[in-house]
């Protein structure tokens, strides 16, 4: 009997580890798309005040 709760255990233990490994790699996932938009608006951000200046 012991053997199979030891194994039942296992198992879940190893589901919860599953997881917080797909939590990680979607929390990875929303940074790395975060940090993508952030740099394209800071990017154009420059180059609209910068054609703003030029032409004032």
């Amino acid at each position: 009997m012991t053997n199979i709760y030891a194994g039942v255990l296992t198992h879940v233990m190893q589901l919860s580890n599953i997881k917080i490994i797909n939590k990680i790699i979607d929390l990875k996932a929303v940074l790395i798309k975060t940090g993508i938009f952030m740099s394209l608006a800071a990017y154009w951000g420059v180059i609209l005040v910068g054609t703003f200046i030029t032409f004032s």
